[in-house]
C-alpha cells in the first residue's frame, strides 16, 4: 500500500518478538515491526502476515485483549487480503488502482473485519476466520462482479 523507511524508534518491541516481527502493546494498543513495515493497526498486520508466516509460528498464540477498535482501517487490511503490493503494483489482474476501489471493498467487507476482531482471542482465530471469510476468491468474486478484475 506504502512505501516504509526502516527508522529507529524508541519503542523497545518487548510484548513479543521472533527475527522477522516485533510486537509492542501499550494499554490497548498494539505496534507492529514487520520486516520495514511499521502499523498499529492489528488486522493489517495479521493480513500481511498470513502471507509469510507458517501456521506453526508462536506469532499465532498472541492473546487478544482489549484491542483499541479505533486503531482499525479496514482498507489497510483488505488491500494486504486481496493481493498486496504483488497484486496492486505489480500484477495485471486488477484494471482499476487500488484508490479508487478501496471504498467499495471498505463497504463491503468492513464490518466483517471489525466484527472478526471483536470475536477472536488470539491473533490464530483471526487469522482462521481471515481465511474462511475474506479470503482471496472471495475477494476476487467481489473484484469480478464491481469489473475491477
Amino acid at each position: 500500500m506504502r512505501k516504509f523507511k526502516k527508522v529507529d524508534t524508541m519503542r523497545s518491541f518487548d510484548y513479543w518478538s521472533d527475527n522477522q516481527v516485533k510486537v509492542d502493546k501499550e494499554g490497548d494498543n498494539y505496534y507492529f515491526e514487520i520486516g520495514n513495515l511499521v502499523t498499529n493497526d492489528i488486522a493489517e498486520a495479521i493480513a500481511i502476515l498470513m502471507k509469510s508466516k507458517n501456521k506453526n509460528s508462536k506469532f499465532w498464540e498472541i492473546e487478544l485483549k482489549d484491542v483499541n477498535l479505533y486503531n482499525i482501517s479496514p482498507e489497510k487490511c483488505l488491500y494486504w487480503l486481496s493481493g498486496g503490493d504483488k497484486e496492486w503494483r505489480f500484477s495485471n489482474n486488477y484494471k482499476v488502482n487500488w484508490i479508487d476501489c478501496c471504498l467499495d471493498f471498505q463497504e463491503e467487507f468492513g464490518l466483517k473485519i471489525i466484527a472478526i476482531l471483536k470475536k477472536s482471542k488470539t491473533t490464530g482465530q483471526v487469522r482462521d476466520l481471515f481465511s474462511k471469510y475474506l479470503n482471496l476468491p472471495t475477494l476476487f468474486e467481489f473484484s469480478l462482479e464491481k469489473g475491477f478484475i
